[in-house]
């Protein structure tokens, strides 16, 4: 098994660990001196057609109409 790559080649911050063990003291002082990887995850999911990401158009309130709040 190929260990995991320790830090970000882009932006050279330390990459988050899968496991708790990889938490090294010498990983520690990588964090402290480089701090964490802050690109995008490389995982991204495909970004949505515009017509599904548009919001819903909220109905006009009329005077007096109450607002149902935390449903």
């Amino acid at each position: 098994m190929d260990p995991q790559p320790v830090l970000c080649h882009t932006c050279t911050g330390v990459l988050l660990a899968s496991d708790s063990r990889t938490y090294t003291p010498q990983r520690g002082r990588l964090i402290v001196t480089n701090g964490y990887c802050t690109c995008p995850p490389a995982t991204e999911a495909p970004a949505e057609p515009e017509a599904q990401r548009q919001q819903p158009q909220q109905q006009e309130r009329l005077p007096g109409q109450a607002t149902m709040v935390n449903v």
